[in-house]
């Protein structure tokens, strides 16, 4: 049975992800490694967001209230992935790392709830947001991804195995699309710690929702501005100053390390599926300035 202050910990974090969805989808936000227009939303999203302008700062400020005194010093949530063998995949030079890092909080929330691992198709989830986004480009935004899901749901890996290059006529087999279709009753939710944003970097609260996520032991999404020139020492990326970033790179935070010894006093354990150091980790400092959006997801109740 759970801790009674975790389960509360947690409806708090349910309450706060719902509001930060309703207020992105609202603004029109879309979250991964770029900015462009949302989509246009429904008048029951508007009447959302304005609850939710009445009612974060309140959710918020308790979650940061309870974040801030429970925080243990070091979460790494890798012997999870290991026990559920789910490995950590690359995606070679396709323009794919939203689409790794999300298939990644898709498999570890499965796995969490059914205490067994699927490893997911990228490839298929890339086609679901295309799909469902009318959009035709290799890759795709946190927000997209997460409407092709609702949409199609998602296939294991075997049944639409990762392709090396982009194939924009591709159509899964209808077979895999309905057993993709059982993936999306699973009832997973997304919910948004910073929707995307490229002129700023994490508020406290923020930095703490990530930290106070991780130690409820689930992963977080994270589109970053990335070093045009990466630098990595002992398997830790380096700071890069505002004009040698670009816009931008996803990775999946799977932990925590505090630190005095690093900038910002600590660093974050991730899972890249992109170029340089893969199972790495980057300085409190550099989330805190670069990053874009940060997500996850979890089963709901």
């Amino acid at each position: 049975m759970k801790n009674q202050i975790v389960c509360q910990e947690e409806r708090r974090f349910a309450l706060v992800g719902q509001l930060e969805l309703w207020l992105a989808h609202a603004r029109g936000q879309v979250c991964r490694r770029a900015g462009r227009p949302g989509h246009l939303f429904r008048s029951r999203i508007l009447l959302g967001a304005l609850l939710a302008v009445l009612l974060l700062p309140a959710a918020r400020g308790v979650e940061v209230g309870a974040a801030s005194t429970n925080l243990a010093s070091a979460i790494d949530l890798r012997p999870a992935f290991q026990k559920w063998g789910l490995p950590l995949r690359l995606q070679g030079n396709r323009g794919t790392c939203s689409v790794f890092a999300l298939t990644g909080a898709l498999e570890y929330a499965l796995a969490r709830r059914q205490q067994t691992g699927t490893v997911l198709s990228v490839e298929f989830l890339n086609w679901a947001s295309n799909q469902a986004t009318t959009n035709s480009k290799d890759g795709g935004f946190f927000s997209d991804l997460w409407t092709g899901f609702e949409a199609y749901g998602i296939c294991p890996e075997t049944s639409l195995p990762y392709r090396q290059n982009y194939d924009p006529n591709l159509r899964p087999e209808e077979m895999v699309l309905r057993r993709a279709k059982e993936t999306a009753k699973a009832r997973l939710r997304l919910h948004w710690i910073k929707p995307w944003n490229v002129a700023t970097g994490l508020t406290e609260t923020q930095f703490l929702e990530i930290k106070h996520t991780l130690s409820l032991g689930w992963p977080v999404c994270g589109g970053f501005r990335w070093p045009k020139h990466e630098h990595w020492q002992k398997d830790v990326l380096q700071m890069a100053p505002a004009a040698e970033v670009f816009d931008g790179h996803s990775v999946l935070l799977v932990g925590f390390n505090d630190d005095p010894a690093e900038p910002g006093g600590g660093v974050f354990l991730i899972r890249n599926s992109g170029g340089g150091v893969h199972d790495g980790a980057m300085p409190y400092e550099y989330v805190r300035a670069y990053i874009n959006d940060a997500a996850w997801v979890e089963p709901a109740p």
